[in-house]
């Protein structure tokens, strides 16, 4: 914001210092030179031009102040002393302008204000021998332009905090999303390393016939991707593009497994880059899909991989039994998430073909997105609102700080004007329309302002602005009866940092060629060229003023604003990256612990072989890698719900005979239980089902989404009247049905409703 403020003041300089510069090369090629004039002309020139330097590449500060005020007064001094007509009053008001300018914005307000007031006071006091109406309507421009500083700075302050505290509150809302979204995303990359992983060695335990070499293999590949989750999400996140060839070469070679083992063949490229994410979710579709050849009794296994950076394709075909793939349980996940859903969270698509008898198909698909030019003309238009709103909050308060203090003070002015110059009242009806039209354009200023209503109402603006020329003598461009020419800045002003700058700019040169020619046309009598184009100046550099100020306010504005969106972005990339990484691995971690007592040791006996000795029967060792199979396949159906107590419990009920089926239809949203109280209602649930009953032979627990929303259904077999009055006990307090019968006990309930900021 100080940056704002400093570069238009510098702008702003630099056109008084040009129009300074003219008037004293026309006072030093004047017949009349007079010294004390033309040097007060030089140091107010040689002023403006240091501060338009300072403002642009240096600093303002209080030095500028003070020698504004100093070289305002002194100008002011000498014109009392010796008036010049060359000195109109558009060229002394850029003097008092400066000083208030400098005055309000650079000095403490118990310095500034009085330093105001004192350039004010020196100019009146300089045109009070013009009369006393000229004197006051003569500071009109330098008052407005002080209201405006005053105003301005604390308006661009303030919203400059503001959009600061929302963007912090962004950054809080962007790192609690990342936050779940990360937990989702953990549990979901947990969920596939159980079934691909850690449920592939121990299903490979429990096979009769396996060697015991690829028995360790399965299982070190298990412990190895436990560990490396464990470590966080950093690297399963990765960056930049690798090659897919080494890594498929590498997998298929170790994938497929098999009593005989099917023979291989691969069709590479010799290279492929492809983004990290995508080869993740390639290699590990495909892994799953050469996996479940070994169920497939296949002689023959062929993996096509072709492609570019920007597409691919990656096939795998074998000649095994083959399945119906609509007959697949919706609840199975190595199709629906392994493959499935691993390809669609890149955008990619898995296509499985398969029949009995004719082996399967597995074709994975994924092209890199392509940019929609729709969405990209959307961005740009809405790019210009978004800069100027993260530099300045609502940047309605701005412009109006900017406009409205001209708006007034040339309404008064107008209507002063008007009533000496009665020729001028068609001008004060255009003007009070234009400034009525102004502040709508205000109130509007943080929508887009469409050029339909721009360009017209520029077009009108620069007519009405030159036309004042055709009713008002020659000389009176030197006074205030020219006021519609400088009418025109406050909408200049807002539209060239509102509008494309190419539309104001244009209006403006229209203006300025307009009054060019129309002068030129009827040049006041008695003057020299270069009088008539010193004493025409202050006239022409009226709007340009606006123009200036409101480029320079947008250039700032816009360059400030893409910085700070620019550090919000990356802000809020490092810190949803960070929450990311944190919240999966605290996901892992908890999730490995649920495991870790009873799999992971288990795991490292089988790939170490560790205990041979001990384990005399294989059969043993089998049973016990099918106990814990089914007890992943419980934790894929139900995450978090089976902890070690209740496991144990689950685990001796199918030992005694007890076939527990657990299934849950998931969906891509939540994990079924997903929340504590569920998961405590499913523990409390199972727990009596199981404890202190006769085993029953056959218990099914099912979550499903039901009209009222979530629901659990769990059935055993026989009934068993204490079961009942235990389910009922466990239920207590929650929406239930249930029924009990000498066949089979049946409960029913709604689990509690998700609560998304609880969780």
């Amino acid at each position: 914001m100080e940056t704002a403020l400093r570069r238009s003041f510098a702008g702003l300089s630099l056109l008084f210092a040009i129009a300074w510069w003219l008037t004293a090369v026309s006072l030093a090629v004047s017949d009349d030179r007079r010294p004390l004039p033309l040097g007060v002309t030089v140091l107010f020139a040689a002023s403006a031009t240091a501060w338009a330097y300072r403002g642009a590449f240096v600093r303002i500060g209080p030095v500028d102040a003070w020698s504004a005020a100093v070289v305002a007064v002194t100008v002011h001094t000498i014109y009392a002393v010796q008036p010049y007509a060359e000195l109109v009053v558009g060229l002394r008001c850029m003097t008092t302008a400066a000083a208030v300018i400098l005055a309000v914005a650079y000095l403490p307000r118990a310095q500034g204000l009085p330093m105001a007031v004192l350039a004010l006071a020196g100019q009146t006091a300089a045109g009070w021998q013009e009369g006393v109406g000229s004197a006051l309507q003569g500071i009109w421009p330098p008052l407005a332009a002080g209201v405006a500083a005053t105003v301005l700075a604390p308006v661009l302050r303030a919203a400059g905090d503001r959009a600061d505290t929302a963007m912090r509150v962004d950054e809080d809302t962007s790192e609690a999303a990342a936050r779940e979204r990360a937990a989702l995303r953990g549990r979901r990359d947990f969920q596939r390393l159980l079934h691909d992983d850690v449920g592939s060695a121990l299903r490979v335990a429990g096979m009769s016939g396996v060697p015991t070499g690829e028995q360790r293999a399965e299982a070190r590949r298990a412990l190895v991707a436990l560990t490396a989750g464990s470590g966080g999400a950093a690297g399963a996140e990765g960056s930049g593009d690798v090659d897919l060839v080494p890594l498929l070469t590498g997998l298929t070679a170790t994938s497929v497994s098999g009593v005989p083992r099917p023979r291989v063949t691969t069709h590479f490229p010799p290279e492929l880059l492809v983004p990290h994410d995508v080869a993740a979710a390639c290699t590990g579709a495909a892994v799953e899909a050469l996996r479940n050849v070994r169920y497939a009794g296949a002689a023959h296994v062929v993996v096509r991989l072709s492609g570019d950076h920007q597409a691919l394709e990656l096939t795998v075909v074998d000649d095994g039994r083959g399945f119906v793939p609509s007959q697949v349980r919706r609840t199975a996940l190595g199709l629906r998430d392994s493959i499935g859903r691993r390809m669609a969270d890149i955008g990619g698509v898995a296509d499985v073909r398969s029949r009995p008898g004719h082996g399967t198909t597995v074709h994975l698909r994924w092209a890199a997105p392509v940019p929609d030019a729709s969405d990209n003309a959307l961005g740009q238009a809405r790019g210009q609102r978004e800069t100027l709103r993260a530099a300045a909050g609502d940047v309605r308060h701005a412009l109006a700080a900017v406009c409205l203090p001209y708006l007034v003070v040339m309404a008064v002015v107008a209507v002063i004007q008007t009533v000496g110059t009665p020729t001028l009242l068609g001008h004060l009806v255009w003007y009070l329309a234009l400034a009525a039209a102004t502040c709508v354009l205000l109130a509007r200023a943080d929508r887009r302002i469409t050029g339909r209503v721009a360009v017209p109402l520029l077009a009108v603006a620069v007519a009405g602005a030159v036309s004042c020329l055709l009713v008002i003598p020659p000389e009176a461009v030197r006074d205030y009866r020219s006021w519609p020419i400088g009418a025109v800045t406050p909408l200049l002003a807002l539209l060239v940092i509102v509008r494309p700058v190419r539309q104001t700019v244009l209006a403006l040169a229209c203006e300025e060629v307009g009054i060019v020619v129309l002068i030129a046309l009827n040049p006041p009598a008695d003057e020299s060229v270069v009088s008539t184009v010193a004493m025409a100046l202050p006239t022409m550099f009226a709007p340009a003023t606006g123009v200036v100020m409101g480029l320079v306010i947008r250039r700032t504005l816009v360059t400030l604003g893409e910085a700070v969106l620019n550090a919000h972005r990356h802000r809020m990339i490092v810190v949803a990256t960070e929450s990311a990484v944190r919240a999966r691995a605290q996901q892992h971690r908890r999730r490995l612990r649920e495991i870790d007592a009873q799999i992971v040791p288990f795991l490292h006996t089988i790939a170490t072989g560790d205990g041979a000795d001990d384990r005399p029967d294989p059969a043993a060792v089998r049973a016990r890698a099918d106990r814990l199979a089914q007890s992943i396949r419980d934790e894929l159906h139900l995450p978090g719900v089976l902890d070690g107590p209740l496991r144990d419990l689950v685990g001796r009920a199918r030992e005694a005979g007890c076939e527990v089926t657990i299934h849950a239809q998931a969906d891509d949203a939540a994990a079924p239980p997903d929340t504590p109280a569920r998961t405590a209602l499913l523990r409390k649930v199972l727990t009596a089902a199981l404890t202190d009953q006769t085993t029953p032979g056959e218990l099914v627990l099912g979550v499903q989404d039901g009209p009222r929303g979530r629901t659990l259904s769990l059935v055993t077999m026989p009934g068993d009247p204490r079961r009942g009055a235990a389910l009922h006990a466990a239920l207590e307090g929650t929406p239930h049905t249930l029924e009990d019968s000498a066949d089979l006990t049946w409960a029913e309930a709604a689990l509690p409703e998700r609560v998304r900021s609880g969780d």
